[in-house]
């Protein structure tokens, strides 16, 4: 079986890394190729990648150069990742005849995209709610190079993501005003300046601090030193870094976001968008961890691996081509 995966952006973030891992597994079992953008290539692991230049989703020339590279490559299927690649490909669809399968990495206003692809993935029951058409729910997973048990050795409180308004970090920022514990929050974006100007208006920076640009070898060391990891998303398709947390043992308390009503208990959810609820789950739990995720951390580990996801995937792929 050979299969394409198909990402066009310009940074390497949660959605890449899943198609990178993705590959990496599915590579044991299939022929599997990379198109990407060359601006991100070198984050990739895989050694079969083609490279094309990032375009819109109505660039003539950029469909047409895409369209050759994917009749050149006499692929059996190609998988798309998020709505923009979708798009494209049900535009070079009406050119040549190729099976598509898409993966819904988040949930849209539009979801125009999805209802044309042969099958369609969704990462979480929120997600295929969301969407008016038969879908797969196939979870996200913890990464599988992250060690675990490790040695928790302080009592910070961690927030992992891209620093943009959709994961709600200035949330959860102003809900950290009685908390005496102290907060890290790890990832870069634009929302960087404005953020660290809202920690210093409220008085915080003793107690809150936002790393940027963090490998993740490096994240791995901020894990060891986490008692806890807090979600604080308006809106989620996964989130992966809850997975991570949890196969490694490291409490987690969020909003209702994703799939993570599938993975906690009510009362460790807060609801989006809602700094008062999120603020009472705040200073519930920080610093007073008087539950336990024994049974959580076990089905995570048994249940969200890379190697079971992929192959879920590839059975996708096999249904597909025999139908």
């Amino acid at each position: 079986m050979k299969i394409a995966h198909l990402v066009l952006s310009n940074v390497y973030a949660g959605i890449e890394q899943h198609v990178n891992e993705l590959i990496l597994e599915q590579q044991k079992e299939c022929e599997v190729i990379l198109i990407c953008n060359g601006e991100i290539k070198d984050k990739f692991d895989s050694s079969n990648i083609v490279i094309i230049k990032n375009f819109s989703r109505k660039s003539p020339l950029g469909l047409l150069k895409l369209f050759l590279l994917i009749k050149k490559m006499n692929l059996d299927l190609i998988h798309t990742h998020g709505s923009k690649t979708s798009s494209i490909i049900n535009l070079i669809r009406k050119l040549i005849n190729i099976k598509h399968v898409a993966t819904a990495h988040g949930i849209k206003k539009k979801a125009t995209p999805f209802l044309k692809a042969d099958r369609l993935i969704a990462v979480s029951s929120k997600i295929q709610d969301s969407i008016e058409r038969d879908s797969i729910k196939i979870n996200n997973w913890w990464s599988p190079i992250l060690p675990n048990n490790l040695n928790k050795k302080s009592k910070n409180v961690i927030a992992v993501g891209r620093l943009e308004k959709v994961k709600g970090f200035d949330l959860l920022i102003e809900s950290w005003k009685n908390i005496s514990f102290n907060l890290i929050i790890i990832g870069s974006g634009k929302e960087y300046s404005n953020l660290n100007q809202l920690i210093k208006n409220l008085g915080l920076d003793d107690r809150i601090q936002i790393i940027n640009e963090v490998s993740q070898n490096k994240l791995i060391e901020y894990y060891q030193q986490a008692s806890m990891l807090v979600i604080s998303s308006r809106n989620e398709g996964g989130p992966r870094v809850a997975l991570e947390a949890l196969y490694l043992e490291i409490p987690v308390i969020s909003t209702d976001v994703g799939h993570m009503s599938e993975i906690l208990p009510k009362e460790l959810l807060a609801k989006p968008n809602d700094l008062a609820s999120l603020t009472d789950l705040v200073e519930r739990y920080v610093g007073n961890p008087d539950y336990n995720q024994e049974a959580i951390y076990q089905y995570i580990a048994e249940e969200f691996s890379l190697s079971a996801k992929a192959h879920q995937t590839i059975d996708v792929y096999k249904e597909l081509l025999i139908s």
